[in-house]
């Protein structure tokens, strides 16, 4: 068999689109929107969507990559946007151009023409349309779990996909998590023979995060809601409201890599229980 590396892996991981991952069925239409570098220096124009405590963490790693510009930020979060600059200043980058103001700033944001790509870490109502809105401008976007909040728009996004060309990857971490890699690898090369079986799932104490009143970062009391800090302000309500795993691919989408779901195998049915 063989050999499977890691440039290998994640040559593969980028080119499945949220729509392939939805339907192995679908036959993509001819790319629409041509990718082209905006910099003649070969380096992308990296725009973030959202720097709180998750964005800013991806404003951090990518600002070490040397073959990455970050040309612009938004965020509602006077704070945020400042603690954001300051990152990149550490890492002896020049500011970014920010928009704020409103909830809809991200729309001037995407018609800029040195912007490539967007990675978008909002608050998940926020998380669709705003790859929706990225893939007409023509802009990729990398969207943080959970990608969507009903089926119809995981349909939005496989659709506008298909219609602009644009790829749009979701950006689960655990398939990339270092464990998650080499059990991979040990399957590409057939330590473990044929898989018949797995169970995972996805276990998180999140007291800290869903319960925030900002005064022992990363948190403390039992505060959530408009008063609270950070995730607290919004992700508690989806635990409140919405009965079941809210972002299922942590515990399915290593494991949908090992079974080469969409390379070669498929779901064929999908049960779900809550209590």
């Amino acid at each position: 068999m063989k050999s499977f590396n890691r440039r290998d892996f994640l040559k593969t991981a980028a080119l499945t689109g949220v729509g392939l991952s939805m339907n192995p069925g679908l036959n993509f239409a001819e790319q629409k929107v041509k990718f082209q570098r905006s910099k003649p220096n070969g380096k992308v124009n990296i725009a973030f969507i959202g720097v709180g405590g998750r964005g800013r963490n991806h404003v951090d790693n990518i600002a070490k990559s040397n073959d990455v510009d970050i040309t612009a930020i938004c965020d509602l979060d006077p704070e945020a946007i400042t603690q954001t600059q300051k990152i990149l200043r550490e890492h002896s980058r020049k500011e970014a151009n920010v928009f704020t103001g409103d909830e809809y700033a991200f729309m001037d944001l995407l018609e800029r023409e040195d912007v490539d790509g967007v990675i978008i870490s909002t608050p998940w109502l926020w998380h669709t349309r705003m790859a929706v809105a990225a893939m007409r401008a023509g802009k990729y976007p990398g969207l943080e779990v959970s990608a969507a909040n009903t089926l119809e728009e995981c349909w939005d996004l496989v659709n506008t996909s298909e219609e602009t060309g644009v790829p749009c990857m979701l950006l689960e971490n655990v398939c990339f998590a270092r464990e998650s890699m080499a059990v991979l690898r040990m399957i590409r090369e057939g330590v473990y023979g044929e898989l018949v079986h797995a169970t995972c799932g996805y276990r998180h104490d999140l007291r800290n995060i869903k319960f925030n009143n900002g005064k022992n970062p990363p948190g403390e009391g039992v505060l959530f809601g408009e008063k609270a800090y950070a995730e607290a302000k919004w992700r508690t309500e989806h635990s409140l409201k919405r009965n079941g795993d809210i972002y299922p691919t942590h515990g399915i989408g290593p494991v949908a890599g090992w079974f080469d779901i969409n390379r070669g195998n498929r779901f064929v049915s999908l049960t779900s229980t809550a209590t």
